[in-house]
């Protein structure tokens, strides 16, 4: 049986699997490597591997299909309650992450409630009347635009959407076992 060899494997070198100079070959694929005559291949076995058997970044040039956004981590890990202690334990694990919550979102808010203060003083200061005060002004708007791009504050940020998420999830799926419970108890004239 012959064997096959990966075609986005690409030796040293110049061939036909190289992009002409200037860029992108204008939308077509790149040629694939020609294989090798019988007497200078090696004589070891090859593995196939198939294209979905491939990790993504083994592929950069594969066409991948448009997915459609995930769903969050806790919609698989939280799913509809069953029971009773189903029910207890999602409700600790909204207490605990509630009062987490609280806490990021005070922080998160007051940060925002200064930066905004910030930003309406500096767009209070009469114009700049000369070079020194222009380079001063330039530098505390990149100063303050740092300020809303800051990596922890961008995590702060998204850890408190997360859990604003998280938490109305677990709200719901208690609150459907309720439901439930509500109506099987319940007798109807």
């Amino acid at each position: 049986m012959p064997t096959r060899e990966h075609p986005w494997t690409r030796p040293p070198g110049p061939g036909p699997w190289t992009r002409p100079p200037g860029g992108h070959t204008s939308g077509a694929h790149r040629p694939l490597r020609q294989p090798r005559p019988a007497a200078h291949q090696d004589r070891r076995p090859r593995k196939i591997a198939f294209a979905d058997e491939l990790p993504s970044r083994a592929r950069p040039d594969a066409q991948r299909p448009p997915r459609a956004s995930p769903a969050p981590d806790y919609e698989l890990k939280y799913p509809p309650v069953r029971c009773e202690r189903g029910r207890r334990c999602y409700a600790a694990v909204f207490r605990d992450q509630y009062w987490e919550l609280l806490e990021l979102q005070k922080e998160v808010e007051s940060t925002q409630a200064k930066l905004g203060q910030l930003e309406a003083l500096l767009r209070t200061l009469p114009p700049a009347r000369n070079q020194k005060e222009a380079h001063m002004a330039a530098y505390i708007w990149r100063a303050l635009e740092k300020k809303w791009m800051d990596p922890a504050f961008l995590d702060k940020q998204a850890r408190c959407r997360y859990l604003k998420g998280k938490l109305r999830h677990l709200k719901t799926q208690i609150q459907k076992f309720d439901d439930q419970e509500d109506s099987k108890g319940s007798v109807y004239f």
